[in-house]
């Protein structure tokens, strides 16, 4: 991003489509076909479409309109910002309505090389599009071609999109292949059918694509100069989330497998946050469990040899063997939108933060698919637990309440000092009661205390009243760290 905005400041450029690749190995005997039959049932997208070519498969997704052709019109409809159904607000920020204008400038410029003189007209503006969890920003724009132009003229002054490229167009295209560690193949291209002076192609985006034994997912964000890293980020992960929970793309080298006990901790400012409070519930587990956990000075050390990350995801694991992993993380900058399922729970378990977490892994994955961040949990008598991965405070009658660990609740770092510090009392909540929630929040010692924007489709105050519960958390977190 930084080279991208200094390219910016210069004049250069005014917008840069950035792009990660994701990817993971996958047999050469599988087939994208299943795959794609998921998407169309869990993530129903107008221009979906599925390829297969020889040793070559792609699934896509795509929600994007490249070109239309029927006869001598043509039509290009970019998609420039995105956000979750959840956000609050109605109207998109005013970095998307640049982003997205910018955008319909260059469409009419490119238009404008192959369509008749006077013909090119923006047909609608900044229009939005609803699709599965997300909200796109639109715009159309349609000329006459004109009659010599051939199908080879069209795309070549067309190609590569310019929603995913940029403006200038061929600046933005040299930073991106100067920019980019690995080559984008047929994401961001175009992928659709023609005849004759027919034709529907689609912007090759939220696709999956399978060379060989090599599964690829592509995810990106506009970059301009007013964006925000933290916030574009968020946004490649928005756009993925969905699409990779459908696939089973919860990556699994995130998640400790086999059996053991493992501490998920956040690094702020290179320091992991409330360690001495993660080892001693470590200890705890894994004296019940049978598990060694070395000493803290040995775990110190370890930890002290890796490199210094300013925010990061800190991960233990106690099993036949003490591994630990540290990687950069991005806080959430949205608010959750939370499901409800009930299922049978095994109190005794919820004890511990034990592996494999195939249960776990399993529900978040199905909360996603259905367009959820998280779930609350109701155990088989009626009563609330906890998430997949995340405790819960509510406010509940002008009190914040957690629920009672002897539910089924895993004893989280956060949810302790939540208690401790006097944020919140401990009550038995049954489903009813979070007809009454006015204001929540998800813990987890990795997000702290993430706002949630509604439950089960009943959406949830964000105000001062839970800003400066968030304050307080804050703060208090603060003082354990540095005391």
């Amino acid at each position: 991003m930084e080279k991208i905005r200094s390219e910016i400041k210069l004049g250069n450029v005014y917008q840069v489509n950035a792009c990660r690749i994701l990817s993971t190995s996958l047999s050469k005997d599988r087939s994208l076909a299943p795959l794609f039959a998921r998407l169309l049932a869990k993530n129903p997208a107008p221009n979906a479409s599925y390829l297969k070519l020889p040793n070559f498969e792609i699934a896509s997704a795509s929600p994007e309109l490249f070109i239309s052709r029927d006869g001598n019109l043509i039509k290009t409809s970019p998609i420039k910002g995105t956000r979750k159904l959840s956000e609050t607000g109605s109207n998109f920020s005013d970095k998307d309505k640049s982003e997205n204008i910018m955008i319909v400038d260059l469409m009419r410029n490119d238009l404008g090389r192959i369509c008749d003189p006077g013909s090119v007209k923006v047909s609608q503006l900044l229009r939005s599009e609803l699709h599965p969890g997300l909200e796109h920003l639109v715009s159309d724009i349609e000329g006459n071609l004109r009659e010599e132009i051939s199908w080879d003229e069209v795309l070549q002054k067309l190609l590569p999109p310019g929603s995913v490229s940029g403006t200038p167009k061929y600046t933005a295209v040299a930073l991106i292949a100067d920019s980019e560690p690995t080559k984008r193949g047929p994401y961001c291209g175009a992928l659709g059918w023609l005849q004759a002076d027919k034709a529907a192609l689609s912007v090759a985006i939220r696709i999956f694509w399978k060379v060989g034994e090599k599964l690829k997912f592509g995810t990106g964000a506009g970059i301009t100069w007013s964006s925000v890293p933290e916030a574009e980020w968020e946004e490649t992960e928005l756009k993925a989330a969905k699409l990779l929970a459908i696939a089973g793309g919860l990556r699994s080298d995130r998640w400790p497998f086999g059996s053991g006990i493992f501490e998920t901790i956040r690094v702020e400012n290179g320091t992991p946050q409330l360690l001495r409070e993660h080892l001693i519930r470590a200890r705890k587990s894994a004296a019940i469990l049978g598990f060694e956990v070395p000493s803290d000075s040995e775990i110190i050390s370890r930890i002290g040899s890796l490199d210094r990350i300013e925010l990061g995801r800190l991960r233990l694991t106690f099993g036949e063997t003490f591994q630990l992993s540290l990687d950069p993380y991005v806080d959430s900058t949205h608010s959750a939108r939370i499901g409800v399922r009930t299922q049978e729970v095994d109190i005794d378990a919820k004890a511990h933060k034990a592996f494999p977490y195939t249960e776990n892994l399993k529900m978040l994955t199905d909360a996603r698919v259905d367009g959820f961040d998280e779930v609350v949990i109701v155990n088989q008598d009626g009563i609330v637990c906890e998430g997949a991965i995340s405790n819960y405070v509510f406010r509940i009658d002008g009190l914040w309440v957690t629920p009672n660990l002897d539910a089924g609740v895993l004893p989280g770092i956060i949810r302790g000092l939540v208690i401790s510090s006097g944020l919140a009392i401990e009550s038995e909540l049954n489903e009813a009661d979070l007809e009454k929630c006015t204001h929540a929040f998800a813990l987890s010692a990795l997000r702290i205390a993430q706002p949630i924007a509604e439950i089960a489709g009943r959406k949830m105050m964000e105000d001062e009243i839970s800003k400066q519960w968030a304050l307080k958390l804050r703060e208090i977190l603060y003082s354990h760290s540095v005391g």
